[in-house]
């Protein structure tokens, strides 16, 4: 196990220490994609891979982390990689990082790795495609001991921040294959990236298209904008109540309300940063800090503000404006 140890990504997995608290959905939000994707991975049959394709800033890694943390009576065990340019991208050691995250959860399979490893103690430095044959292959589709057990879940967040495009492409070749070649294998495979012209290239394929579905999370969709809401009613009401904020009579007003969701459209992580700024105890001024935000609203309307292909330019206009109160030293 030490051997695996050294060759894996450490604070990769969705229950790592160094991810915590991780990203999560908020209560009663994205309850369709997560029913979606938990379904796939009951009922997956010949296609074995499901392609989470989305924007910066729509909350994929809180989708991801809410499918990994889903209690599912089908699944015998689970592993996952949560990448990250901070420190987490090192694609190499993807396929260890996963051996070792399914070593210590299911016993069969540690013996199954340590006696491979004491065959050939060169195993852990081997190629991705050796590795992946001899850690996933082999003992998920030719040992009937592992195979039998019920459905493996192999979660992948955040494809594209793998620090070289080849090895993601590596990597999905691997999965296509294995899937293509074991339609009947326990392992279901959940990819998550942004739409990056080699990943959609990818999986463009003719021969791919038989083994993946595709849920494509778009960033002004009826379903996105209405999560986006929601979450900022209930974040807005928990400021109200811990600031004591006008309690006879609704706070933020709903005209208010109803300029910030359409702001920040199906963007989480724009309403999140509206959020933290109103309910910033530092400034410690709910009801200022919110006519500041309606200011940058007022200033710079929509359709003014690209959308489509630059859905990030509305949360560059309230960053700047944040940043503009911050006082200089």
């Amino acid at each position: 196990m030490e051997k695996l140890l050294e060759k894996t990504i450490l604070g990769a997995a969705f229950d790592s220490s160094a991810r915590d608290p991780p990203p999560r959905c908020h209560p009663g939000t994205r309850l369709a994609i997560l029913a979606r994707c938990l379904e796939f991975i009951v009922n997956a049959n010949g296609g074995k891979v499901r392609w989470v394709v989305v924007a910066a800033g729509v909350g994929k890694s809180a989708i991801m982390q809410n499918v990994a943390e889903s209690p599912l009576p089908s699944v015998s065990n689970r592993a996952s990689i949560f990448f990250s340019i901070n420190g987490r991208n090192d694609g190499t050691k993807t396929i260890m990082t996963l051996a070792f995250q399914l070593a210590t959860k299911c016993e069969p399979y540690r013996q199954f790795i340590e006696h491979e490893i004491t065959r050939d103690p060169s195993l852990p430095q081997s190629s991705l495609p050796v590795q992946f044959k001899e850690f996933i292959i082999e003992p998920f589709v030719h040992h009937p001991q592992l195979n039998s057990l019920g459905r493996v879940l192999i979660i992948v967040d955040g494809l594209d921040e793998c620090d070289k495009s080849h090895t993601q492409r590596e990597l999905l070749q691997l999965i296509s294959d294995a899937c293509l070649k074991y339609p009947s294998s326990p392992l279901v495979w959940i990819i998550a990236s942004r739409p990056e012209s080699h990943i959609t290239s990818f999986f463009a394929q003719e021969d791919v298209r038989a083994v993946y579905e595709k849920e494509e999370i778009l960033v002004d969709s009826d379903e996105a904008r209405g999560d986006v809401e929601k979450f900022l009613r209930n974040e807005l009401t928990r400021i109200q109540i811990e600031f004591s904020l006008a309690p006879q009579s609704p706070w933020p007003p709903e005209q208010a309300l109803w300029k910030l969701a359409n702001a920040a459209g199906g963007l989480f992580v724009y309403a999140d940063t509206v959020i933290k700024y109103i309910g910033d105890p530092t400034i410690g001024n709910p009801t200022l800090q919110l006519s500041d935000v309606i200011r940058v609203i007022n200033a710079h309307p929509l359709p003014n503000v690209p959308k489509d292909d630059h859905p990030m330019a509305r949360l560059d206009v309230l960053y700047a404006q944040i940043l503009s109160k911050v006082p200089m030293k």
